[in-house]
C-alpha cells in the first residue's frame, strides 16, 4: 500500500530573511578577502618590477662606467720609442684630467679595441666625462657619459657623444648615517703619494689631490626603485684599478 503525506498546513518552502542575509554576509567576507588577495598581488608584482629594473640600470650603469674607467689612459704616448708601455707613463700626464665626488674626467677609448696594451692607436681615445646632473629640486638625478669627439674640450658640439647611464639616481638626496655627510659620493679616488706610501681614499671635494696620484676609482651608483615603499633603492657599486696610472 502507498502512503502518501502531505506537508503540513501553513509551512512554506525557502530560504528565510535570516538564511538570506547570512549567505549575503558570508558572500561579501570571501568577496573581501579574494579582492584584498588579487590587490596584495598586483602590489607585489608593481614592486617586484620596479625593483627589477632599478637593478637592471644600477648594474647596467657601474658596467658602463667600470668599462670606461679600465680603458682609461692617455692621450699621448708616454715616449715616441713603439716599445713604451702605458705602465712607464710620465707622472705629467695622468689618465685623469678632472676628478670630483659628482664629475669625472678622463681619456678612455671606452673599450675600442683600436687602442693595443702598448699604447698604440691613441686616435680612438677621447676625452669622456661620467657626470650627475645635480640640478633641479627633485632627489631623483640623471647619471651621464659624454665623450669629446672632436677634440676640443667641449661636450656638447654636434659630433659629440652624449648617453644617459641611469635615470632615479639618488645618491646626492640620501643621508650617509654612518659618515656623517649629507650624501652617497658617486665617486672615491684611491690615491697614494709614492709606489710605497700607504693608499688612502678621498672625495676630493676640495680639489687639492694631485690627479697624477690617483690609482683607483671606486663608483657607487643608488637608483631609486620605489621612493615611497620598500624597497626604496637599489645600491651598486665597483671599484677600478686604473691599469694605465702612473702610481698604480
Amino acid at each position: 500500500m502507498l502512503i502518501f503525506h502531505q506537508p503540513r498546513a501553513g509551512r512554506e518552502t525557502g530560504l528565510t530573511l535570516i538564511e538570506v542575509l547570512i549567505s549575503i554576509i558570508i558572500f561579501g567576507i570571501i568577496t573581501t578577502m579574494l579582492v584584498t588577495i588579487w590587490v596584495n598581488l598586483q602590489r607585489s608584482a608593481v614592486f617586484a618590477m620596479q625593483a627589477n629594473n632599478a637593478s637592471a640600470t644600477a648594474r647596467d650603469a657601474i658596467a658602463r662606467v667600470g668599462t670606461a674607467l679600465r680603458a682609461a689612459q692617455p692621450s699621448v704616448l708616454p715616449s715616441a720609442s713603439p716599445t713604451a708601455t702605458a705602465t712607464a707613463m710620465p707622472v705629467s700626464a695622468p689618465p685623469i684630467t678632472s676628478a670630483g665626488p659628482w664629475d669625472i674626467q678622463f681619456y678612455s677609448a671606452g673599450g675600442s679595441s683600436n687602442v693595443t696594451t702598448d699604447g698604440t692607436g691613441v686616435g680612438a681615445v677621447h676625452l669622456t666625462r661620467i657626470y650627475l646632473d645635480t640640478s633641479g629640486s627633485s632627489p631623483q638625478k640623471t647619471l651621464y657619459l659624454q665623450r669629446d669627439i672632436n677634440g676640443n674640450g667641449s661636450f656638447t658640439d654636434a659630433a659629440d657623444q652624449t648617453y644617459i647611464l641611469a635615470r632615479n639616481v639618488i645618491n646626492k638626496s640620501l643621508v650617509d648615517s654612518n659618515g656623517g655627510d649629507t650624501s652617497y659620493d658617486l665617486f672615491l679616488y684611491a690615491w697614494r703619494s709614492a709606489s710605497t706610501s700607504p693608499l688612502q681614499w678621498t672625495d676630493n671635494a676640495d680639489g687639492s689631490l694631485t690627479l697624477s696620484t690617483i690609482v683607483g676609482v671606486r663608483a657607487r651608483v643608488i637608483v631609486d626603485a620605489n621612493i615611497t615603499h620598500t624597497p626604496k633603492y637599489i645600491d651598486s657599486t665597483t671599484t677600478v684599478r686604473l691599469r694605465n696610472a702612473s702610481g698604480s
